[in-house]
């Protein structure tokens, strides 16, 4: 991160999901498949946004927080890439994209799938591709602390430790991560943030999106890695 980053919601967001590459390939050869525009839906301050105009895609990056929208231009600048601030359950294009991908578990943050569905396959051109990041297999329930994503940013170190996963009876995964600033001068600030994941299962997801006009297509698993689980994308053709 730059000198120029300060807002904290993006200081926690690159913290917590910036380092995170391995499906970075999988979004990449779907998009050289495809062709463009691609559509990045959850954008955040731009992991996949800007690895995909870097390759030379034409990216809109949809993100609902202004905060990373505003960071994610900024960090845009000189790209191909049209960075608008919406709700991915309530937008619409007016150019319709090859691909439209949601990663790194996003869809089980939303409020309304159906709707999120529906917005998608507007957005698509007719035989276009949706891919949709799962949370993978082997999640494992935990009470205990782990290594902390940390950073130093001026007089300021930030760290971000997840202290716990549980899975709920109705099948939700929450995550609760402790945030921390310690500042040089010894004062500290602490405070448990929750991530709820609502259930999604793949026959589900599937059943929902051929409601929305999307057929099934292949799909593709991201491996895990020592620091995250790993991820099932889903993938969906717009029906001509």
């Amino acid at each position: 991160m730059g000198a120029r980053v300060s807002s904290e919601a993006v200081i926690w967001h690159d913290l917590e999901c910036g380092a995170y590459s391995a499906d970075l390939p999988h979004w990449l050869e779907l998009a050289a498949d495809c062709g463009g525009p691609v559509l990045d839906l959850g954008a955040g301050t731009g992991r996949v946004a800007l690895e995909l105009a870097r390759a030379g895609h034409e990216v809109v990056a949809l993100e609902r927080d202004e905060e990373l929208a505003a960071e994610l231009a900024r960090r845009a600048s000189g790209l191909a890439i049209e960075v608008r601030c919406g709700d991915a359950c309530d937008f619409t294009l007016e150019r319709p994209a090859a691909l439209a991908l949601m990663p790194m578990q996003t869809i089980h943050l939303l409020a309304d799938r159906p709707a999120f569905l529906r917005c998608a396959r507007a957005a698509l051109a007719p035989g276009g591709l949706l891919a949709i990041s799962l949370l993978g297999e082997g999640v494992e329930p935990f009470e205990l602390e782990l290594e902390a994503d940390a950073t130093q940013l001026g007089a300021v170190r930030y760290e971000s430790v997840p202290t716990a996963l549980r899975r709920e009876p109705g099948g939700a995964v929450v995550i609760e991560r402790r945030r921390s600033r310690i500042a040089l001068a010894g004062a500290t600030s602490s405070q448990l943030e929750l991530i709820r994941l609502e259930r999604c299962e793949r026959a589900t997801l599937a059943q929902e999106a051929r409601a929305a006009g999307l057929a099934p297509a292949p799909g593709r698993t991201v491996a895990a890695t020592l620091e995250h689980v790993g991820s099932e994308i889903c993938c969906f053709e717009a029906q001509r």
